[in-house]
């Protein structure tokens, strides 16, 4: 990693730390570049706005996000269990305490605009998501890969809002059982 990788690096680690504990709104960039360690001048070599700054952490929250669902896919025996797997992910997350629910969906309601660059982000980690359980739902053979990916998502999103709405913990688990039942029936 270069040293301007590096640095771009760090800025997006404290931007996102930040992001996370007080909410995107509620962050100067002063907090950012004094968290960051870094001149200001160098905080907008690498990020021309705020806005900017924001995409790239929801780019880096979405490709951890995604690997994690990969890896948890991957651990399934049988194609069905991995298109399910997404809620097996959501079972860790919701045991933890600290869960505030989908940085990228929190993030959203801080954007009502739906071309705004930051929404774009958050779109296109939906749409990534979709894709890769269309993927799944193609290996279990399901019937209608894009419904039943649709169908898996929104589950997974409703039991993400009943976790922080509720702080229902089993709501990853509930969610897997309607989903599991659905894909029997289809």
């Amino acid at each position: 990693m270069t040293a301007s990788e590096t640095t771009r690096a760090r800025i997006v680690t404290a931007a996102a730390d930040l992001f996370t504990r007080c909410g995107v709104r509620a962050v100067g960039i002063n907090e950012i570049w004094r968290a960051s360690e870094v001149a200001k001048s160098t905080l907008y070599q690498h990020f021309r706005s705020k806005d900017e700054l924001v995409a790239a952490v929801l780019r880096r929250r979405n490709d951890a996000w995604c690997a994690r669902l990969r890896a948890s896919a991957a651990a399934a025996r049988t194609p069905q269990d991995r298109l399910l797997a997404i809620f097996d992910l959501l079972t860790e997350e919701f045991a933890d305490p600290a869960y505030r629910g989908s940085d990228l969906v929190n993030v959203a309601a801080e954007y009502p605009d739906p071309d705004h660059p930051v929404r774009v982000a958050i779109r296109d980690h939906k749409r990534e998501i979709l894709h890769y359980l269309g993927a799944l739902a193609e290996e279990a053979e399901e019937t209608d890969p894009e419904a039943t990916a649709a169908t898996v998502l929104m589950l997974a999103d409703g039991a993400a809002c009943a976790r922080v709405s509720l702080g229902d913990t089993a709501a990853a688990g509930l969610a897997r059982n309607a989903a599991s039942r659905l894909l029997a029936h289809a």
